[in-house]
């Protein structure tokens, strides 16, 4: 059976990321974002700067299956301020609409040894 288009529904968040998140380079990060829709809507990050999509980056940054950002743990050499110091937005849309969380501030870098 075709769904008619009263039983269409636009994106809803139903996790919105937080606006802020710091994280040290030995435990990384997990950023939730997820929402729900008819038919369910597709989580993408972009860049909040140029609202491009952003890729994955092998052992730096990954959008898991269930729409969350990982950034996993990372040595010292290897911070990148592009990657581990920026902001970026969780993008949700369908066939009905899109909509777009506020912006995420990140930053990911060495832990300070007290």
């Amino acid at each position: 059976s075709i769904a008619s288009s009263q039983d269409r529904k636009g994106p809803v968040f139903t996790i919105e990321p937080p606006n802020r998140v710091e994280f040290s380079n030995t435990t990384g990060a997990v950023i939730p974002c997820a929402a729900e829709g008819v038919p369910p809507p597709t989580i993408r990050w972009a860049h909040a700067l140029d609202g491009s999509y952003i890729s994955d980056i092998p052992g730096l940054r990954h959008v898991r299956p269930d729409g969350s950002l990982m950034f996993p743990p990372f040595r010292a050499e290897d911070q990148r301020p592009d990657v581990h110091t920026t902001d970026y937005r969780c993008l949700a849309s369908n066939s009905v609409g899109a909509i777009g969380s506020r912006d995420v501030k990140v930053k990911g870098g060495e832990s300070n040894i007290i």
